[in-house]
């Protein structure tokens, strides 16, 4: 009788045990299903943004980059189930940093929300070590190289020594900014009124000849100049200060 009442009591309580268990098993493996569909979502985005960031940075042409980059999860993510398939991120028309919003799908679920970032980003970059005015000229001691911090305004962005030396200011260059392509020309050789030297080369002939500039250009540019020797107009192409070649 005595064994039989213990074994009774021991019954239900292995039973009450086994019930509790059972009821708590499903929130248990619920939750870290919330949990997995909040980390593939953080992963996902981060994967993205680092993608973004390499292309831009072989665009630009830049030798190293360095980043940061914080997710932020609407309150709705904790209550998604993981996406049994790859998530669809949504393409940015803009630079792969700063305040950074993508549209993320979980197209076999049905499910898809906004994830936004706040992505840092420094690159060693050239910049003037000293102000530099419209129509100065950049020389190798204007130019060194820093690591700035970038903001999306820094479209264009001028990234090599060889962008700059030789150039014209275009636009006031600030010391120690970053500095894009639209601040910076090619040389203005030639200005009107200069008196210029005409070289002429073609197979194997080649001689030089006085004349006045009738426009002004630099590097890439045609303009029209007077020949002294012969008062004829011609179009050439400024090959540096004071010199010119013509177009045959």
């Amino acid at each position: 009788m005595v064994c039989d009442y213990f074994k009774d009591k021991i019954g239900t309580l292995v039973s009450c045990v086994t019930l509790a268990a059972s009821c708590l098993l499903p929130l248990t493996i619920h939750a870290q299903d919330h949990s997995n569909a909040t980390g593939q979502l953080k992963q996902s985005f981060t994967q993205m943004v680092e993608k973004e960031l390499a292309n831009w940075q072989r665009q630009a042409g830049l030798d190293a980059i360095k980043h940061t980059i914080d997710v932020h999860l609407p309150s709705g993510a904790a209550n998604l189930q993981q996406c049994p398939n790859a998530l669809v991120i949504s393409s940015g028309a803009r630079l792969p940093f700063g305040n950074v919003q993508r549209r993320v799908t979980c197209e076999s679920l049905g499910w898809s929300l906004f994830i936004r970032a706040r992505v840092d980003v420094t690159a060693n970059v050239p910049v003037a070590n000293r102000p530099l005015a419209r129509g100065e000229h950049i020389s190798a001691s204007d130019i060194e190289l820093q690591w700035l911090k970038l903001t999306p305004a820094d479209r264009d962005l001028i990234t090599q020594k060889s962008q700059l030396i030789g150039h014209q200011v275009s636009h006031k260059l600030r010391r120690f900014r970053a500095i894009k392509t639209s601040q910076v020309t090619n040389p203005q050789w030639i200005n009107i009124g200069d008196r210029v030297i005409i070289e002429a080369k073609m197979n194997g002939f080649y001689a030089n000849m006085p004349g006045e500039a009738l426009e002004s250009g630099g590097e890439g540019a045609t303009i029209r100049v007077r020949n002294l020797s012969s008062g004829k107009i011609i179009h050439v192409y400024p090959t540096a200060k004071g010199r010119v070649k013509t177009l045959f």
